[in-house]
């Protein structure tokens, strides 16, 4: 039997319209999700940011003009200016030829703590050279900078053969307090990209396990000969009657009532609740009088426990004569099944629940 059932599982055939529904229906998953790993990555960003910051950091800037005797056609001066770039010329500012003179004015400094206070750039103009010097106190950074602007242009006075005539400090700037980049808004985005595919996660894995009975063709591909030798070539869907709604007198409490009268000129059967049935203090011998129509609550009893219920009515030899699924929800019929059902339109009602 569980060979079969378990066959039955995989051969079953998936309904696009219903996971659609359901994974709709539990959308704020998703975006409770993302907003959890927004929160979560950006205060985790904040905290690691804080306890890794270090001390505060200050830079000043100095801009330098870098002035050439330009000639039309001097080759070997154009060839100087495109070979000094701003990686060459923070080699040159660290150099010999300028750090004598800037030792010079910082005696108290260790000179490789002032070479790695220095970091240049230049723009797209070469005849401009960006220079920042950063150390743990303003004051060291502006010290900092004006050694360096009187070293600079001693160093400018040694190149005239090369074209240059000389390094002036076109502008400095004081030395303020450096803000740690914060990228809490990249971390925060990353963190709901990720909380939001974990929710993604999180609800198919909740759809494939969920065996919840909405709609008759969730009692589809159970043979109920695999409890009853006299139910075989049935299975559970051939026993549904039809839909009581939360919509009163909607057109699927009319359909199931029309079923449940002409099955009432037939046959006599006894209504009741699956879990009335399952409990412990159940009449079975009363239930043998008559076939039962079983009553289940929409997306409250699994497709697992219906199949146990049936296989023990089945053993107690009680006849399952129907199944009625109860307090379903109006709306989502109307969008599974479409806003007509058999050419007659559905209710209004139903929309507006």
């Amino acid at each position: 039997m569980q060979d079969k059932e378990t066959k039955a599982y995989w051969e079953e055939r998936f309904d696009e319209k219903r996971f659609f529904l359901c994974m709709t229906k539990r959308a704020w998953v998703i975006l409770a999700a993302a907003l959890a790993g927004a929160l979560f990555a950006g205060g985790l960003y904040l905290m690691v940011r804080l306890l890794t910051q270090g001390p505060a950091q200050y830079q000043a800037q100095v801009l330098y003009a870098i002035r050439y005797n330009v000639q039309e056609e001097d080759e070997t001066l154009k060839a100087f200016i495109n070979e000094y770039n701003a990686h060459t010329w923070g080699d040159m500012m660290r150099s010999d030829k300028v750090m004598v003179h800037v030792m010079a004015l910082l005696p108290d400094m260790d000179r490789a703590e002032v070479e790695a206070a220095v970091s240049t750039s230049i723009a797209s103009d070469p005849e401009f050279l960006s220079a920042q010097f950063t150390a743990d106190s303003a004051e060291t950074a502006d010290r900092m900078a004006e050694a360096f602007n009187t070293a600079m242009q001693l160093f400018g006075e040694t190149l005239t053969e090369r074209g240059l005539t000389a390094i002036e400090a076109w502008k400095t700037t004081a030395a303020q307090q450096l803000q740690p980049e914060n990228r809490v808004k990249n971390a925060a985005f990353l963190g709901a990209v990720l909380g939001a595919l974990a929710g993604c996660i999180a609800l198919m894995a909740w759809y494939v396990l969920d065996d919840s009975v909405r709609t008759h063709q969730d009692l589809s591909g159970v043979d109920m000969g695999y409890f009853s030798e006299k139910m075989k070539g049935q299975d559970l869907a051939s026993r549904f009657w039809g839909y009581k709604t939360n919509a009163p007198d909607s057109v699927w409490d009319q359909e199931c009532a029309a079923n449940i009268a002409y099955a009432a000129q037939t046959m006599a059967f006894r209504e009741i609740d699956l879990h009335s049935a399952l409990n412990a203090q159940t009449d079975y011998e009363l239930l043998r009088e008559a076939p039962v129509v079983l009553y289940l609550k929409w997306s409250k009893v699994s497709r697992r426990l219906l199949l146990h219920a049936v296989s023990q009515l089945a053993r107690q030899d009680v006849e399952v004569a129907g199944i009625v699924i109860t307090d379903t929800d109006a709306r989502f019929l109307a969008l599974y099944y479409g806003k007509k059902k058999a050419g007659i339109w559905a209710d209004d009602r139903e929309e507006q629940v």
